[in-house]
């Protein structure tokens, strides 16, 4: 049997350790009595990780033949060379301002800096360098046991039967004090050792107007921009598509002018070297427009809003193993050619929520005059709304068939994938949407060049990382609560709730593979098979829920 197996030489990493002191000031200022300055700055102080043990090491590529950075060993931090980044400034700035005086319109703008520890600096991953843990990618077909290797901590510590896979056939001889990294041929992880935290700006700005009927109109602009960003798992030892210098004129994924592209590093054994990095970027610009109003005299409660807005990033990974588009890091120019739409990007999002208490009962505008056991039955009920409408998330669309002659590693997994070709002039959308096919699949095709008729690969695809939208997202929940008063501040309360009122479908992410569909000998699509077609629903059809609580 084969496979890949990795296994910690001295115990499981439990004892990773981090500090995070944040000294901030504040205050606020006056100016007159309609303008106020709110002022403030925070320092975000975050050392690196470090392993009670020093079970840590970063593996530095632009070394010559490579180096380990192994923590607590000849002089090297507990952080394994990682760097405390002492910049983390959070400055804060906040007006307020009553519009000549008035207290019916208030101007609110606001900025502010923040940073993103939550990842601690990207370090997890460097436990899985040696001298730390050990992959061999050949096992023996009895392999049951889940220990491989004699030397490991499951049979040194746990006293577990190893299967005595050879650590220099297929694997490597991890010692506490190794520096030679030479036989090592599993993947290196690379942290920069100047790594800085994720950092955002955040900009605000909104008018907030009481209207008549005790409406609050809040209209404004909210914003971010984010850089420094942890990029997990993408691997830097890529080298170009096989047409770069083969193909006249192609150049994407090439070097200027179309020359190939050799990956800067050369790992011993052609390892690959996977990047815990701060390279992500990201815009988000979004206009708000929302509608408040609360009248307790008529029992009512009511808040709608809406949001159009666009996120965009170059392709950040989450590290947990989702499928993601197909980023061309680290080739060439690949801040653009991965720019685009952020995977969580919602152009228009509109909700509304109301709370009416029903003008039915005793002391109320319909039936103020029943009596006790008419009011009991018919009196004191409430209403209440919440309607949502969405746009749809962006769909990336791969070819899982990739016969570019580059191979990627995205977020730590080994999905391998290339992107279609777009076809210029193409509605994309212009597709058959009752037959549940949302993506007109002959606006892409699969990328490679041309010879004798025959599409031979060896090409990357030229489509946007995130080319299309998935459908929108319709949904109405409806509750109607009724209230019965009992003796001895007893309570009875009955609820019949509706959730998706209308039973609208609230279909799935279409097929994103382009390598499902029929093409023809040059790579264009005669029949979708399936690509771009909607075969599932995410949420639930109708619901109805009955429900009866007694407080006492």
């Amino acid at each position: 049997g084969g496979a890949i197996h990795d296994q910690t030489y001295d115990g499981a990493i439990t004892g990773r350790r981090w500090n995070i002191i944040r000294p901030f000031v504040e205050d606020d200022w006056r100016v007159t009595p309609s303008l106020t300055f709110n002022l403030g700055l925070a320092w975000d102080l975050t050392t690196p990780l470090t392993e009670a043990h020093n079970r840590m090491a970063d593996y530095i590529p632009s070394a010559t033949g490579g180096q380990l950075l192994i923590a607590g060993q000849n002089g090297v931090s507990k952080s394994a060379g990682i760097n405390m980044f002492m910049g983390a400034y959070e400055p804060r700035v906040g007006l307020t301002w009553k519009v000549r005086g008035s207290d019916k319109t208030v101007m609110r703008l606001g900025f502010g800096i923040y940073h993103d520890s939550s990842w601690n600096q990207g370090a997890q991953g460097l436990w899985q360098n040696p001298p730390n843990l050990g992959e061999s990618d050949q096992f023996p077909a009895t392999y049951s046991a889940g220990c491989a290797f004699s030397t490991s901590y499951c049979a040194t510590t746990l006293g577990q039967s190893p299967e005595n896979v050879s650590t220099t056939s297929g694997g490597f001889l991890a010692l506490p004090t190794a520096q030679n990294v030479g036989s090592f041929v599993g993947t290196f992880y690379y942290q920069p050792t100047n790594f800085q935290p994720g950092r955002v700006h955040q900009y605000n700005a909104n008018v907030e107007r009481q209207l008549p009927g005790n409406v609050l109109l809040t209209a404004g602009y909210a914003g971010s921009l984010g850089g420094h960003l942890l990029v997990i798992g993408n691997d830097l030892n890529v080298g170009s598509p096989a047409a770069c210098g083969a193909v006249s004129g192609y150049t994407l994924g090439c070097l200027p002018g179309g020359a190939p592209y050799s990956y800067p590093y050369n790992p011993p054994n052609y390892n690959a070297v996977l990047l815990f990095g701060d390279v992500g970027k990201t815009h988000y610009n979004s206009a708000q427009l929302k509608a408040e109003t609360k009248t307790p005299k008529y029992g009512l409660y009511a808040l709608f809003a809406y949001t159009y807005s666009k996120t965009y990033d170059n392709g950040l990974s989450d590290g947990l193993g989702s499928e993601l588009s197909a980023p061309y890091f680290p080739l060439p120019d690949w801040e653009n050619k991965d720019w685009a739409l952020s995977q969580i990007n919602l152009d228009q999002s509109f909700t509304g929520s109301v709370i009416y208490d029903l003008p039915i009962g005793r002391g109320k505008q319909f039936g103020s005059n029943w009596n006790e056991a008419t009011n009991a039955i018919l009196g004191n009920f409430q209403l209440t709304m919440i309607e949502r409408i969405s746009s749809g998330f962006p769909v990336p669309l791969i070819d899982s068939n990739n016969t570019s002659g580059t191979t990627f590693n995205s977020g730590g997994d080994s999905y391998n994938f290339n992107r279609p070709d777009q076809v210029a002039n193409c509605n994309p959308y212009k597709a058959d949407h009752g037959a549940h096919q949302w993506i007109n699949a002959t606006c892409f095709a699969t990328p490679g060049e041309i010879v004798g008729g025959v599409n031979v690969g060896h090409e990357l695809g030229n489509a946007s990382r995130v080319p299309v939208v998935g459908p929108d997202f319709v949904n109405t929940d409806v509750s109607l609560i009724k209230q019965f008063h009992l003796p001895r501040e007893m309570g009875l309360n009955f609820r019949a709730e509706f959730f998706n009122l209308f039973n609208h479908a609230q279909f799935g992410m279409p097929v994103n593979d382009i390598a499902l569909a029929t093409v023809n000998s040059v790579g264009t699509i005669t029949s979708s098979n399936g690509f771009g077609a909607v075969n599932s629903t995410v949420n639930n059809p109708r619901l109805i829920q009955l429900a009866l609580k007694l407080s006492f």
